[in-house]
C-alpha cells in the first residue's frame, strides 16, 4: 500500500515545484506558497495520471488531458487567456484576436507550458522512478480524493484574486468549457487510434534527449534572443511566431509518436523526454523574472537550489532505472 501511495505523494509535490519554482516564476523565499499550489498543480497532475492509467489512455491521452487542464486553469481560474492586463504584463497584446478576446501567441505558449511541464514532465519522472509506472496507484477512493483536491485547488487563484479577478462573459466561459471538454473527449478517443508498432529500431535515448533539449531552446526562443539583445516582439510579426510554435509542436508530436512505435522504445526513452523537459526549465529559470518581487540574490539562490534539486532527481531516477536493467536483462540498454 505504502509503495503505491508514495509515488502519488511525490507527484503531488513535484508538479508545483516544477510548474512554478523550477521555472523561476516563484522565488525560493515564497516556498511556503506551495501549500496552496499542491491541490491545483499536484491534484491536477495526479488526477490526470490516475484517469489515464485506469482507462489506458497512454501518453497521448495524458498530454491531451494536460492541455484540458491548461485551458481550465488559464481560462477559468487565473483567466490569463482573457485578461488583457493580467498581473500588469499585457500578455495578450502580441497577436491579439479581437473576435476571441485572446492573444494568439500567449495562448499557444501558456497551454503548452501547462500541458507539457506542469503535467507531463512531473508524471514522466515520477513514473520513471516507480515500480508500477503503467498501472493506477490509487483505488476508487483515492481517485475521488484527487478530484476533490483538484477542485479545492481551483478555488485558490480565484480566492487570491478576489475583487480583482477579471470578469468573464458567458461566451468566454462557454467556449472555454467546450474547448476543455473537446480535449477530454479527444484524450479518450486517442486510445482507440493507436497504430501498430514498427519493426525499425527507435532512436537512442541520447538522440531523443538531444532533440528534445533543442526543442526546449526553440520553445524559449525569446529568452535565447534576449541574450543577444533582440526583442522578439519588436522584430517578428506575431503570426509568424504563432506559426513557428505550431510547427514546433507538430514536429515534436510526430517525432515522439513515430519513435514510440518503433522497436526498443522503453523507460530510458521516456526518461530522456522528461529529463530534457526538466533541464529546459532549469536553465530558463535564470532568465525568468519571478511573479512576486524578490531580492536578486534570493532569486538566483533559489534558481541554483532548484536546479541542483532537479539534477539530483534525475540522478536518483537514472540509478533506479539502471538497477532495474540489471535485474531484467531483456530491457537493459541504459541511457545511451
Amino acid at each position: 500500500m505504502f509503495k503505491r501511495v508514495l509515488p502519488a505523494l511525490g507527484l503531488l509535490v513535484l508538479a508545483p515545484l516544477v510548474g512554478e519554482y523550477l521555472l523561476g516564476n516563484i522565488a525560493i523565499d515564497a516556498l511556503p506558497m506551495i501549500v496552496g499550489l499542491i491541490p491545483l498543480y499536484g491534484g491536477g497532475a495526479l488526477l490526470i495520471r490516475e484517469v489515464a492509467r485506469r482507462w489506458r489512455l497512454g501518453w497521448p491521452g495524458i498530454v491531451l488531458l494536460g492541455l484540458a487542464y491548461a485551458v481550465i486553469e488559464e481560462g477559468l481560474l487565473t483567466r490569463s487567456l482573457f485578461d488583457p492586463d493580467y498581473v500588469g504584463l499585457r500578455l495578450l497584446d502580441y497577436g491579439f484576436v479581437p473576435a476571441l478576446g485572446i492573444g494568439a501567441h500567449w495562448s499557444v505558449f501558456v497551454l503548452a507550458i501547462h500541458g507539457v511541464w506542469s503535467i507531463a514532465v512531473p508524471i514522466s519522472l515520477v513514473e520513471a522512478g516507480s515500480r508500477r509506472p503503467g498501472t493506477p496507484w490509487l483505488g476508487v477512493a483515492g481517485l475521488a480524493g484527487g478530484a476533490v483536491l483538484f477542485l479545492l485547488g481551483g478555488a485558490v487563484p480565484i480566492a487570491l484574486a478576489g475583487p480583482a479577478l477579471y470578469p468573464l462573459s458567458a461566451a468566454q466561459i462557454t467556449w472555454t468549457l467546450i474547448a476543455a471538454l473537446a480535449l477530454i473527449v479527444a484524450a479518450f478517443l486517442s486510445a482507440r487510434l493507436r497504430r501498430p508498432a514498427l519493426s525499425a529500431a527507435s532512436a537512442g535515448p541520447w538522440i531523443v534527449f538531444a532533440i528534445t533539449v533543442v526543442a526546449g531552446l526553440a520553445f524559449f526562443l525569446p529568452s535565447v534572443l534576449a541574450l543577444a539583445g533582440i526583442e522578439l516582439e519588436s522584430v517578428v510579426p506575431a503570426w509568424v511566431t504563432v506559426g513557428f510554435y505550431l510547427a514546433l509542436y507538430a514536429t515534436m508530436t510526430a517525432l515522439v509518436l513515430r519513435w514510440s512505435r518503433r522497436a526498443g522504445w522503453g523507460p530510458w526513452h521516456r526518461f530522456a523526454l522528461g529529463a530534457a523537459g526538466l533541464l529546459t526549465y532549469a536553465w530558463h529559470s535564470f532568465r525568468q523574472e519571478p511573479s512576486f518581487p524578490a531580492p536578486a540574490h534570493v532569486d538566483v539562490l533559489g534558481n541554483v537550489v532548484f536546479t541542483l534539486a532537479a539534477l539530483g532527481l534525475l540522478a536518483f531516477v537514472a540509478v533506479r532505472l539502471r538497477r532495474w536493467d540489471e535485474r531484467l536483462p531483456d530491457r537493459a540498454g541504459g541511457f545511451r
